[in-house]
């Protein structure tokens, strides 16, 4: 069964509260909260009031279950709000077919779910075939429908994002104090940007926040073109601990950002990089706890999506802003307008980071969230032990596994690399990682250390993903080359090989027949005896003179 609103209380009348209030004297004055209405009582105040025994005894229970005036006012007349005298049966029919047509993820109007509800419902050559006299009208299906609560609808019409806001979501996950608690997330931006050397089009880049929740201030950020990944989650990662004064000064941007620091919790989403061993080895090997959030929707994550909301609104200033929708940008071409590279963009974010740390917030009892950094940190130990070693830092957060070493080293992808430290350790599994940015050299992890292993040959250096193109074409040349005719021709010669290889045994068969013939029998005693030899014929000399003329003696 459909599940429905619960029915709204009646909301009782001024006139009908003051009939209630001429009788409260009367009843406090003669009915006691406990024990029975006796016939005295019910005789007294019927004298005053005039009403029969019936309704006194009525109106006592009421007011001995809750003893206010409200409690001996008239009650509405007629049915009960949101109640319906359905039959039973159409009933269920008709929260079927409610499951059927109208709880879909494409739902038709109400008004248009009812029409069809009702049709199949007197159509006589349905399953159902109820009279009509049993069947509700279109209205009150359509007021059927519209006290299904929104939560329902929400489930069965829409997506986990969506349907968010229409779900109860009672509490708060709380922090305990400053950086204790960051969240951290990831999402595409709405315009986009373009490359460096001829200003054309690249795409929309990927944007990463971490939030502080005690101070809500952004701890840290990462804007790259590639999607999310174990080395983007550990950039972003080490941007938030580290302090931001040198990349500033790189980018030459001046504006404030005093906010790092080590913290406690990293809160994420189910994301695969999240879950990874690798970063939460990293996080932990940092005194960082990666509580990765159940699998649910966003509202888990609230603190970092309404961060990330009021971050891409920001967007629509930008030329190439391609807004949330393809509506919102009817008319525009957002590929024409692009005019920012990836630097100026991370210049431009950076400068309204500033604005938002300056900005009051509604969290922070109208405080900005700069001034509560500031308050928090005034207070706090040091940021980050004087020990933190950046490079050691961004090597611990590369993607890494452990590989086996062999007499040439480490393999990774039929590339090879080689230390003389792994001379020692030939079978054993260390762990390795790498930098998607180059195939130059990978990090071998030996003793708590890291060592940079170079890779035997020569590899340009390029990015990871720009080789494995490289080689997919490689490989799809090759395999157009077998198409257009490579693999008849590598057919005909296997099968010329094979006839060469049946003709040589064919051969070889028949010389040894016939050597054997060659070589005879073996020795036996018939063996033994002389050969019968064949008698020789005589000779007839002829004369000289019956020869005929000698002619061919002649020398010529």
């Amino acid at each position: 069964m459909v599940e429905l609103m619960p029915s709204h209380p009646g909301k009782r009348s001024l006139r009908s509260l003051e009939a209630g209030l001429v009788l409260f004297p009367h009843f406090r004055k003669h009915i006691s909260l406990s024990g029975p209405v006796t016939a005295a009582q019910v005789a007294a105040i019927s004298e005053v009031t005039g009403l029969k025994e019936r309704q006194i005894r009525t109106l006592a229970a009421r007011y001995q279950a809750h003893p206010v005036a409200e409690s001996l006012a008239p009650k509405p007349r007629g049915p009960r709000q949101g109640s319906h005298r359905i039959d039973p049966e159409v009933r269920l029919a008709i929260d079927a077919l409610i499951e059927e047509i109208a709880l879909k993820m494409v739902t038709p109007s109400r008004a248009e779910a009812a029409r069809q509800i009702w049709g199949l419902l007197h159509a006589d050559n349905g399953k159902h075939r109820f009279s009509a006299d049993l069947i509700p009208s279109e209205k009150t299906i359509e007021r059927l429908l519209a006290e299904i609560p929104s939560s329902v609808w929400a489930r069965n019409t829409m997506g986990s994002k969506t349907r968010s806001a229409h779900q109860a979501h009672p509490g708060e996950y709380q922090s305990d104090g400053f950086l204790d608690l960051v969240q951290m997330d990831h999402t595409r931006g709405d315009v986009i940007l373009v490359d460096s050397l001829r200003r054309e089009e690249l795409g929309r880049p990927w944007i990463t926040f971490l939030i502080e929740i005690w101070t809500r201030s952004i701890l840290g950020y990462y804007v790259s073109f590639g999607d999310p990944s174990i080395f983007r989650c550990g950039r972003a990662v080490a941007s938030a601990l580290l302090p931001k004064q040198p990349v500033l000064d790189h980018l030459g941007v001046e504006v404030s950002y005093p906010m790092f620091g080590l913290f406690r919790r990293l809160h994420a989403d189910q994301a695969k990089p999240h879950r990874s061993q690798a970063f939460r080895r990293a996080c932990v090997r940092n005194g960082i706890d990666p509580d990765v959030r159940k699998p649910g929707p966003a509202h888990l994550g609230g603190h970092i999506e309404r961060l990330i909301g009021t971050m891409i609104g920001k967007l629509r200033l930008l030329p190439g802003a391609t807004g949330s929708n393809v509506s919102a940008r009817d008319g525009y071409d957002a590929q024409a307008e692009a005019a920012m590279t990836l630097p100026e963009f991370e210049r431009w974010l950076l400068c309204q980071i500033a604005v938002y740390h300056h900005t009051p917030h509604s969290a922070l009892g109208g405080l900005c969230p700069a001034q509560m950094w500031a308050r928090e940190a005034a207070h706090h130990g040091p940021l980050l032990p004087l020990s933190y070693n950046s490079d050691e830092l961004f090597r611990q957060f590369l993607p890494s596994k452990p590989l086996t070493i062999h007499a040439r080293g480490i393999q990774i992808k039929y590339r090879h690399y080689w230390h003389p430290a792994l001379g020692k350790r030939i079978g054993q599994k260390i762990e390795v990682s790498w930098d998607e940015r180059t195939i130059q050299h990978v990090y071998a992890e030996l003793d708590g250390s890291f060592v940079q292993m170079p890779v035997i040959g020569q590899y340009p250096d390029v990015w990871e993903a720009d080789w494995e193109v490289a080689r997919a074409k490689v490989r799809a040349m090759g395999r157009a080359y077998q198409a257009d005719g490579g693999r008849a021709a590598t057919a005909r010669a296997i099968a010329a090989a094979n006839q060469e290889v049946h003709q040589a045994r064919l051969r070889t068969k028949e010389a040894r027949r016939g050597a054997k013939r060659r070589e005879g029998e073996g020795t036996t005693l018939s063996d033994l005896k002389a050969p019968e030899r064949p008698e020789k014929p005589p000779i007839q000399w002829k004369p000289v003179a019956d020869l005929a003329e000698d002619t061919w003696l002649r020398v010529r």
